[in-house]
């Protein structure tokens, strides 16, 4: 046991003077932790070690406000550890040795009270040591903390925090405010750094058909609903950006809930994102998958039991950068994926025009023929374009047929290839285009 540790431990006494139900009021409100179960699990249970440090300064910060409020606490060392002590058949404590020996010297507990080792159900009769049986220290000033000149009354409570803290199922809900609940753009970076992380292994399981995608939905899944769940509270993207999801209490996700709000995340995407951005409009910073999971994305400097931060913490460097690359880059990308085909479409409708100009002596060469009333004149046409494999002339007048196929060549764009295009005679010089080449690569003429 560290020699230099002490035990802030609330008495369940009262100064003179106060009022025990507003004191109780103003101590759950203090530590943020609901008022019934202060008086069902903590008060019952007084006295009890609510906060154990070898902080003096902070034990001495939490008996300063304990002392405003009202309510009695001491401070005693740790030396010969903790121990929880039956008292009218209720078990009290945890309490170090010295504050039962302090109770046992001035008769406050009888000399049979029995006690049991903290992690123990051993419970056997108080043994004192005589030696750590000194005369008690006289009670220190209000507000100062044992050891300091001025040491007179005794410590308050703030142990209530650290003991009650695995047990705020029942405390209120997080409040509203800007350093505690992290904003959307913080999210987003942390977001894309996750995303990035698991495109590395999601592009490698990809490849394997069907199976590859299962196995990367669950991955996918496990990455966020494990990492969410656990001691760190957060994903490997929300670390670097200094944030943790907790319940909307504040509290530690289960795996359970955890796997609600990653699943939940599709209503948000449905909503063309607009989901994802109620991060920056909500009172508490919650995107929609957030409200329907009752989860919260806060910065990891909130703890169940200590003071909520008041100082936002800034954005690191790099989610600027991060956030920065997204603005230019889906902007980009949107733009790419409208141009880029459209581009490519209208690439091929010039090449296949260009191979048209070729058929425009064979038209000339038929549509003289059938004037002189003459035959087609069948066969087939030179053409010096590569994108043509060949050009020929069938059918009987009137109804000659010009057949246009296009080469296999790597000039020639893939939508086409191989492909032919046919011009029937229609009289009075006009000319009916067939193929089954797509239409929005072929002219007007031959949509």
């Amino acid at each position: 046991m560290d020699t230099d540790k002490r035990a802030l431990v609330l008495t369940g006494d009262l100064l003179p003077g106060f009022d025990a139900e507003a004191v109780w009021t103003a101590v759950a409100s203090y530590f943020r932790i609901d008022e019934a179960r202060l008086k069902s699990d903590v008060l019952a249970r007084v006295p009890m070690t609510v906060k154990e440090s070898s902080d003096l300064s902070d034990l001495g910060v939490r008996q300063n406000r304990l002392t405003e409020i009202g309510a009695v606490s001491e401070v005693h060392s740790l030396a010969g550890g903790s121990h929880f002590v039956l008292v009218d058949n209720v078990p009290r404590g945890p309490l170090p040795r010295a504050y039962i020996e302090n109770r046992l010297r001035r008769g406050a507990w009888p000399a049979s009270v029995k006690v049991a080792p903290v992690g123990s159900t051993d419970w056997r009769t108080f043994n004192p040591d005589p030696e750590a049986i000194a005369p008690p220290p006289p009670m220190p000033a209000a507000g100062a903390i044992e050891g300091e000149p001025d040491d007179t009354v005794a410590a308050k409570i703030a142990r209530v925090a650290d003991s009650i803290a695995s047990q705020r199922d029942s405390s209120g809900p997080l409040p509203a405010g800007s350093a505690i609940h992290a904003g959307f753009w913080r999210r987003c970076a942390a977001y894309l750094l996750d995303v990035m992380i698991i495109s590395i292994p999601g592009l490698i399981v990809l490849v394997i058909p069907l199976l590859g995608i299962l196995i990367y939905i669950v991955g996918y899944w496990l990455y966020f609903a494990l990492q969410e769940s656990s001691a760190a509270q957060a994903t490997l993207g929300k670390r670097a950006m200094g944030l943790i999801v907790t319940d909307g209490k504040g509290r530690r996700l289960g795996f359970g809930q955890a796997t609600g709000r990653f699943f939940a995340a599709a209503i948000s995407q449905i909503t063309l994102y607009v989901g994802y951005m109620l991060a920056g409009w909500t009172t508490r910073k919650q995107a929609l998958h957030d409200l329907v999971a009752d989860t919260c994305v806060v910065f990891n400097t909130v703890r169940p039991g200590q003071p909520l931060p008041t100082v936002r913490p800034p954005m690191p460097w790099y989610g600027w950068v991060i956030n920065g690359l997204l603005l230019a880059i889906f902007p980009l990308s949107i733009l790419a994926a409208i141009a880029l085909p459209a581009y490519n479409d209208y690439t091929v409708r010039a090449k296949v025009s260009e191979a048209f100009i070729e058929v425009s002596t064979a038209k000339i060469e038929v549509s003289q023929a059938i004037m002189s009333d003459q035959p087609c004149p069948q066969g087939s046409r030179a053409s010096a374009s590569p994108l043509i494999d060949s050009i020929r002339i069938d059918g009987s007048a009137p109804d000659c047929v010009i057949t246009l196929t296009f080469a296999s060549r790597s000039e020639v764009p893939n939508a086409v290839r191989d492909e032919s295009v046919e011009w029937a005679f229609d009289g009075d010089n006009e000319w009916t285009c067939v193929s089954s080449i797509e239409s929005k690569y072929l002219p007007a003429i031959c949509r």
